[in-house]
């Protein structure tokens, strides 16, 4: 039906100003990225972008509730299960995984720290949280930047493994000279 804001052809326009979004995403960050330009590329006018968003940041945060909600909540169940999840999200959409660049906290990093927060919150505490939020943020980062050539699960083991320091002894006698 004309004039309902769900109807298939709104639903069209709106997922295609979103992937224009993720597509420019790919090339620079979110605050060089014009609404004209997302305008000239999904080929709509300004007026239809404003029907949907104030912003590209609001555009950006509809594409992540739109994939928590499409997701099981991460509160309930394991960091590694809910980072594999995560990662295997972004490696069948590679245009999603361009919100690891979203430049400050996205909500779904947000959401990942916040569930290993709440299942680990007698052993893990708020410095060691951000600590490992923003190295797993930026081996991500490299992942995707590199083409993301491990598989969602390799990375997760390498997360792991280095979250638990396995290979440390190197970097400690680099840092720390034996006497």
């Amino acid at each position: 039906m004309v004039g309902i804001k769900n109807n298939r052809r709104a639903r069209y326009t709106k997922k295609m100003i979103q992937e224009t979004v993720l597509d420019l995403l790919e090339d620079k960050p979110i605050n060089n990225i014009t609404v004209t330009e997302v305008c000239r590329q999904a080929d709509v006018n300004r007026t239809t972008f404003y029907r949907y968003y104030d912003d590209i940041y609001q555009c950006v945060d509809d594409v992540e509730m739109e994939f928590l909600e499409s997701s099981e909540p991460l509160e309930k169940i394991q960091p590694t299960t809910a980072l594999e999840g995560l990662l295997t999200a972004f490696y069948n959409d590679r245009k999603l995984s361009n919100l690891v660049f979203v430049e400050g906290k996205t909500r779904l990093l947000e959401k990942l720290q916040n569930a290993m927060d709440q299942n680990g919150k007698e052993f893990i505490d708020p410095y060691q949280s951000v600590y490992l939020m923003a190295g797993m943020q930026n081996i991500m980062k490299l992942w995707v930047k590199n083409g993301m050539k491990e598989t969602p699960h390799e990375l997760t083991q390498i997360i792991i493994r280095i979250i638990f320091a396995d290979d440390i002894r190197k970097v400690r006698d680099f840092v720390i000279p034996k006497n």
